[in-house]
């Protein structure tokens, strides 16, 4: 693609999003490169007190490790290590591990799924996929998911957005002897397009269509169309498999009683990798759009800057970047509505009518973009004080996105740590018949996900 292409369609200085008007000193594609905190408008002190909420975890022993990457305007203000690699083994309490490595590999679980959303959104628009569309239905490549009217209608585009009408995971996957015919034959909870509902298994499944379509396992189609057009080379599924050699930056999140070993570089969910190591094969079938994909801070900023440049990647120094001929060394990599599209709300009012009250209630049924939380005013990992059209993703193992696209702030927070999957001790329904997870939001509280984003936030010295 040329560079005149790669602007294309981006308008005059002033680039509108979410009705604001984005200024020049954000308006054009940028790559990202280290730079101190003042010279995009940040106080180091600030930001010194996301590091001190990060070394409190670490020594209340909430947390053994984290990585922390601040990002605005394309610059990188802060990316820090702390602490150990390896997350707490209970069956080896005091087991040894190195520092923290910077590049550390960390398990994403459910910070995946905007990757699948993505993979989706950019087979449908490069054309390579002959008749794909969000809008087909799942029953078109899986007849079998088809058990009743309801199914038979649900599409792509629901599973993406949470509102298929799928339970939050089908029961008897494990060990069972067809276990994609068990996760597509699975009854529907609720009526399709009346309400959000978080959904492990609707992302399993919408994997499972793009594998289908897409002719290739969903590491090859992401390696393809995401990893490497953004140069992100240390991001996979399976890493023992496909980035063996980076073993040492592997980061361990717990001990697996199941497995009967400690877990670096295998995802810690139980189902997940039952399907990954008993189903399919090496192009498809084996892995899911749920959970699986192991990256490190830089990478997943590549991916964030990207959607921060409303799908354009820069390949060079972004001082290269001319906004009188509309030039840029770079690729877009996806259109500018389908970026917004993603990461706008896409779920009208089927979402929680009032704001949650708990990081699990903002998780199953808040407003939802496609595969993205959406800013909620109350319990929300990304604070009190990012704007209102920021976005999040969190993964069960620890770890948390936070990007904020409003043209005043231009930011990306991303916070890594091996605090490993919560439990399930405190997990039910309440009075309202909503579900509750206590054990999820004392892991959210556990990183301090609010207290990092704040603070951050706070460091602004040109927002009010």
């Amino acid at each position: 693609m040329s560079s005149l292409a790669v602007l294309a369609g981006l308008g005059a200085p002033d680039v509108a999003y979410g009705g604001a008007s984005q200024p020049s000193s954000g308006a054009w594609p940028r790559r990202l490169q280290p730079a101190e905190p003042e010279s995009v408008y940040m106080s180091s002190a600030g930001l010194r007190d996301a590091t001190l909420a990060l070394e409190d975890a670490i020594a209340g022993g909430e947390i053994q490790g984290a990585v922390l990457l601040v990002a605005r305007h394309g610059r990188i203000v802060l990316h820090e290590a702390l602490g150990e690699r390896d997350g707490f083994n209970a069956s080896w309490p005091d087991m040894p591990s190195p520092p923290m490595p910077r590049d550390g590999i960390f398990d994403l679980e459910s910070m995946t799924k905007p990757f699948t959303v993505f993979l989706a959104m950019r087979m449908q628009e490069s054309g390579r996929f002959p008749g794909f569309t969000i809008d087909n239905t799942v029953a078109s490549y899986f007849p079998e998911f088809a058990t009743s009217p309801d199914k038979a209608r649900v599409t792509v585009r629901d599973l993406m957005r949470y509102v298929s009408g799928e339970d939050m995971d089908a029961s008897g996957v494990l060990g069972a002897s067809d276990r994609w015919h068990t996760m597509l034959t699975a009854p529907l909870l609720y009526t399709p397009s009346q309400k959000v509902l978080y959904s492990d298994l609707g992302f399993r499944l919408l994997g499972h269509v793009l594998e289908k379509a897409g002719g290739d396992s969903l590491q090859g189609l992401m390696k393809t169309n995401i990893f490497d057009p953004l140069e992100m080379s240390s991001t996979s599924y399976r890493p023992k498999v496909y980035m063996p050699a980076k073993g040492e930056r592997f980061v361990g999140t717990a001990w697996s009683s199941v497995r009967g070993r400690y877990l670096r570089g295998e995802v810690q969910d139980e189902t997940d990798y039952d399907v990954e190591e008993n189903t399919g094969t090496p192009q498809h079938g084996h892995l899911t759009g749920c959970d699986g994909l192991f990256s490190t801070a830089l990478d997943l900023a590549k991916f964030g800057q990207m959607l921060l440049n409303r799908g354009v990647h820069v390949w060079g120094p972004d001082a290269l970047c001319n906004p009188m001929l509309l030039s840029c060394p770079g690729q877009r990599i996806m259109s500018r509505p389908s970026v917004e599209r993603m990461t706008t709300l896409q779920t009208g009012d089927m979402g929680l009518p009032t704001p949650a009250t708990t990081f699990a209630q903002n998780l199953f049924y808040s407003g939802k973009g496609l595969g993205w939380e959406m800013y909620d005013p109350g319990a929300w990992p990304g604070g009190d004080h990012t704007s209102t059209v920021a976005y999040s993703k969190t993964g069960g193992a620890g770890t948390l996105i936070v990007i904020d696209p409003d043209p005043a702030r231009d930011l990306m927070i991303i916070l890594l740590t091996n605090h490993g999957l919560p439990g399930y001790d405190h997990l039910g329904v309440d009075e309202d018949q909503l579900w509750y997870w206590d054990d999820f939001d004392a892991m959210i509280e556990a990183i301090r996900a609010e207290e990092v984003s704040d603070a951050v936030n706070l460091s602004l010295m040109d927002v009010p």
